[in-house]
């Protein structure tokens, strides 16, 4: 008997939160096996020969990786989620703020990594503090009246601020994310998969 799908995932990592708030949205038992990226266990590599998390182990033992492709995977497990539009102008929207938010991780993920090694200050960190302002002012024209993929995202990669980089003022900076946030900061899937602090 095969095995259940499993995400080999970090608790504090933001783009497998997206999946874990998206199996809870849709209703899906998704056991998490906590794995640490820079181990580069044999089950990871196995999994993702890039060595990164999340990656999506199937109950036939191939996996999946990358975040957005988990995604979409978990979505087409449910026919009919009214979570993401499957197609039209609703889906694209939806995907593409999925992206902007991604690109917010992926620059405050770079801001680390370069902190780790010493580098605060210069062209690069530089670039990705503004990225991350840009796309934090582009997020409050994609809220929609009803709460979905696109919100989540958003709220994920605010509170991955909150988490990594507190002095980033978004809610400041962006009320319509603060009201969004306030509205969705006692959702389910979002407060049962808060990192550890």
């Amino acid at each position: 008997m095969n095995a259940p799908m499993q995400l080999l995932a970090s608790l504090t990592s933001p783009y497998a939160r997206k999946l874990r708030v998206i199996a809870l949205e849709l209703n899906l038992a998704l056991p998490v096996v906590e794995t640490a990226p820079l181990d580069d266990t044999a089950d990871l590599l196995a999994a993702n020969p890039l060595g990164k998390v999340p990656a999506l182990v199937l109950a036939d033992g191939s996996a999946i990786v990358d975040s957005r492709v988990i995604a979409a995977y978990l979505l087409a497990q449910v026919p009919g989620q009214t979570l993401l539009a499957t197609d039209g102008p609703a889906h694209w929207h939806g995907r593409t703020t999925e992206a902007i938010a991604d690109g917010i991780l992926d620059a405050a993920i770079n801001l680390r990594f370069n902190a780790a090694q010493g580098v605060t200050t210069g062209a690069w960190p530089d670039r990705q503090r503004r990225a991350i302002a840009r796309a934090l002012a582009a997020l409050p024209a994609r809220i929609g009246d009803s709460i979905a993929y696109a919100e989540l995202c958003m709220i994920i990669a605010c509170e991955y601020l909150d988490f990594r980089f507190p002095a980033i003022d978004w809610r400041g900076d962006q009320p319509a994310l603060k009201e969004l946030h306030e509205r969705l900061t006692n959702r389910p899937s979002l407060a049962t998969t808060r990192p550890p602090v």
